[in-house]
């Protein structure tokens, strides 16, 4: 049988029990724009994208041609084609998928939820890990990652204490 716990999520006591909260809050609202996007990539064309990054920034590249990030978002949208599309559709809802079932299941109080979410939120943190030392380094990537590594070690410490106390406080094993 699925084993439960009983967590009172809307009173966490410690600075630590206050920022995994918000960290898996972050991380299911994260996991709900991501599947959102993912619609948005999918009915967007590369020319519709194209187009609508040249509306955007044309503003500001003509006060300031040399702007990082509306040159940034002019040079990716060049570089997105059809093949690319379906791979970043696919990225964002796995994404989504993983991180609502694990941010739904650590809400709904399910065990489970915390071993699944360490696995598969350290799958992704290698993946960024490759991406960052093997492919570009990107500054939002790194930022990303070490939010995930300090989400990973909250997720961690929390199961801990779930795991291994009858007693801890605000806690209640249900079998």
């Amino acid at each position: 049988m699925d084993k439960k716990i009983d967590i009172d999520w809307l009173h966490p006591k410690s600075l630590f029990e206050k920022s995994f909260v918000i960290g898996i809050l972050f991380k299911g609202i994260d996991g709900l724009i991501e599947l959102l996007l993912g619609f948005v990539f999918l009915f967007l064309s590369p020319e519709k994208l194209n187009n609508l990054v040249v509306f955007a920034t044309h503003q500001e590249l003509s006060s300031d041609p040399h702007d990082f990030l509306a040159n940034l978002l002019i040079n990716s949208s060049q570089h997105y084609t059809n093949g690319g599309r379906y791979f970043l559709v696919a990225y964002l809802w796995v994404h989504a998928a993983v991180k609502l079932i694990a941010v739904i299941g650590i809400l709904r109080n399910k065990l489970w939820a915390y071993p699944f979410s360490l696995i598969t939120l350290g799958i992704f943190t290698v993946y960024q890990l490759y991406e960052i030392i093997f492919v570009k380094v990107s500054f939002t990537m790194v930022l990303l990652t070490v939010f995930d590594v300090f989400i990973i070690w909250l997720i961690w410490r929390e199961y801990g204490k779930i795991k291994n106390s009858t007693s801890y406080p605000g806690v209640k094993k249900i079998d």
